[in-house]
């Protein structure tokens, strides 16, 4: 191999390193997005639970509220 086609070849090497560090970083970057979207759902996941639950509790307040009121006779039957 000439030197020409040595200079050459380490010219296409040295761009290929710098590609390969450029795909590391944006793997790193996608993982930890991933995880944050993880993280998210999860959390999404939680508050939905949570508001059904007390969207249940004060349903059921409301309910012996109701009751209440009613053996008060303050509301009709």
């Amino acid at each position: 191999m000439d030197n020409e086609s040595r200079e050459m070849f380490q010219k296409i090497l040295d761009r290929l390193d710098k590609i390969d560090s450029r795909f590391d970083v944006i793997e790193h970057k996608q993982n930890r997005t991933e995880k944050k979207v993880d993280d998210l759902r999860i959390d999404v996941a939680v508050a939905e639970r949570d508001i059904r639950r007390d969207i249940y509790e004060l349903k059921d307040e409301m309910e012996t509220v109701i009751e209440v009121l009613r053996m008060n006779e303050m509301l009709p039957r």
